[in-house]
């Protein structure tokens, strides 16, 4: 009787700690965004559409598969496809270019060097890519938080990352 209750003890000990050791795997890292560039008003109030990529590395135990990010804005609302302010698609890149238009991304072919966010498996670094056309000029609320939403080892996981200041300024 003792020895089968030893026996129990170990075992449901064991197993405690193998789930709290894959809890603490599964869970352990960050993204980092290093480096911040934001749009003018006066720059971006033509109707068209602008690139810019952010710098972001992952610091943690194993390699993240991203499935999407969104854009929260200072309202607390998520950007969605129809927001009347903004319209914004992502992509990640292997390459840092920084901000510039969509026609000179277009005809330096940025554009055939993007990849879809979903599925991306990020090793240690990856460039945000953003598309951004603002659809209302006199817009006042910009983009506060940036939410990378990913998976490792089969566990969906979120991290919600400032974003300083914003995309548009008022200059």
């Amino acid at each position: 009787m003792r020895k089968t209750l030893m026996v129990s003890s170990f075992i449901i000990f064991l197993a405690m700690s193998i789930g709290g050791l894959f809890y603490y795997v599964s869970h352990d890292g960050e993204f980092t965004k290093w480096g911040h560039t934001t749009f003018g008003k006066s720059i971006t109030n033509d109707g068209k559409a602008y690139y810019v990529d952010y710098h972001f590395t992952w610091d943690g135990i194993g390699n993240p598969t991203l499935e999407k990010v969104e854009f929260i804005k200072n309202d607390g609302i998520v950007i969605t496809e129809n927001d009347v302010q903004f319209r914004i698609k992502t992509f990640v890149a292997n390459n840092m270019r920084g901000a510039f238009p969509e026609e000179q991304a277009i005809k330096e072919g940025i554009v055939d060097e993007l990849i879809p966010v979903n599925g991306y498996q990020v090793k240690d670094e990856f460039y945000l890519v953003l598309i951004v056309k603002l659809v209302d000029p006199e817009m006042d609320n910009d983009i506060k938080t940036v939410r990378i939403t990913y998976s490792k080892f089969g566990i969906t996981q979120f991290q919600n990352i400032p974003f300083d200041d914003g995309i548009i300024t008022d200059e």
